[in-house]
């Protein structure tokens, strides 16, 4: 089985939730069995040392740069889509079983006159429609604003396009999975968990007192979170012994002015880490406290993986299947997510307890390898064929 995965951004390293979604289902499709070829288009352009690490589960890698121009947001498809127009006329010399299609942002590979339609599969990282609306939200910059606006609508539109060309889907949150397919119940649509990363599942030692939100600084919705956390809860955590509120993640440059005006007491703010194991280990528990958002938030599933309960807000645990009080704390106000913190604090084996069972599922529901072999069998004419001999 050959395959062509085609991604907007280089895979490697897995330093935020698309990226890991995409780095984890490459590793499962080579421990399959399968031939992969990549074609990334991407703003950034990876190492040598990254490439090395990628040539180890893929067999072919092709660049194609990504080129942003202001006349971009011209155009009826979103500037995130036409900012990619170079995936048009990338040679593709090879025949593949199917071609996957990382996100809608790659669409214009689509247009290249050497892919065959019938056998692209979508993978739905996000309702990008959906998801740029909520970005809208999340940010105070008019231009910012205006810009999320025109990309919803258009990413709308773009998504009637694709139901012509495309009737695979691959979703990684469960209710938009559910959503599409009563409104879509011709196509080929499932819910695909996204990847556990880690073989084996860590545990806090529920000694210290802190803290912990990872997730991209340079993402409105992100920054959001953070300040709602800082104005409504940090000042209750704050008489905490012990306390601290520890931040990660990768700001590209673009710095942390946006924390100004917020009491800082006990907040440690670790700007673009090139490890977060030890981060994850000096905590307590995870929070989420997303405002506005799509699709699943990967940072959840990340730090239960990684050793840490959760709590977090209904849209920070949004189509994961986590369910309130059995496996996650879901609040959305600030008093009554300040005393689901609280109630972890005070009591460890609670926290313990629900960590355990968050793992468990995540363990049994996040079966990626399965999912996704008896997807690709399901749809391969063998497989048809293998089951009709044998009834």
């Amino acid at each position: 089985m050959k395959i062509l995965v085609v991604c907007s951004d280089f895979p490697y390293p897995a330093d935020h939730g698309g990226r890991v979604d995409t780095w984890g289902r490459i590793k499962v499709l080579a421990e399959l069995g399968w031939t992969i070829h990549l074609v990334v288009c991407g703003k950034q352009m990876p190492t040598p040392s990254d490439m090395n690490v990628v040539y180890r589960y893929v067999e072919d890698i092709k660049l194609c740069e990504r080129r942003s121009k202001l006349k971009d947001l011209l155009y009826r498809v979103p500037m995130q889509v036409q900012s990619r127009n170079e995936l048009r006329y990338v040679n593709i010399d090879e025949d593949y079983d199917y071609v996957l299609l990382e996100g809608d942002y790659v669409y214009p590979i689509l247009k290249n006159p050497l892919i065959k339609h019938a056998n692209a599969i979508l993978r739905v990282h996000n309702d990008e429609a959906v998801y740029f609306k909520a970005l809208a939200r999340s940010t105070t910059n008019r231009i910012h604003k205006l810009y999320y606006h025109m990309e919803s609508s258009k990413f709308r539109m773009l998504q009637k396009k694709m139901l012509k060309k495309v009737d695979k889907y691959l979703f990684i949150s469960n209710k938009e999975f559910e959503t599409f397919q009563t409104l879509h119940p011709t196509t080929k649509s499932l819910f695909l968990p996204p990847p556990v990363t880690k073989e084996t599942f860590l545990e806090s030692s529920f000694e210290s007192k802190h803290v912990v939100f990872i997730g991209s600084l340079f993402m409105p919705n992100n920054r959001e979170a953070i300040q709602w956390y800082l104005e409504h809860i940090h000042p209750l955590m704050l008489k905490e012994p012990e306390y601290k509120f520890i931040v990660a993640g990768n700001s590209r440059k673009q710095g942390l002015s946006w924390l100004e005006g917020y009491d800082m007491t006990n907040v440690i703010v670790h700007d673009t880490p090139e490890d977060l194991d030890d981060i994850y280990k000096q905590g307590y528990l995870f929070v989420n406290p997303m405002q506005n958002g799509a699709g699943v938030k990967l940072k959840t599933i990340e730090a239960i993986q990684n050793g840490l309960p959760v709590v977090s807000t209904s849209i920070g645990c949004e189509g994961t299947g986590l369910v309130d009080n059995d496996h996650i704390m879901v609040a959305d106000s600030p008093e009554e997510f300040y005393l689901r913190i609280k109630l972890l604090f005070d009591h460890p084996p609670r926290a313990r307890k629900l960590l355990a069972s968050s793992q468990r599922y995540i363990r049994t529901h996040y079966d990626h390898k399965e999912v996704l072999q008896r997807y690709i069998n399901s749809l391969h004419p063998r497989y048809h064929e293998a089951g009709a001999m044998n009834g």
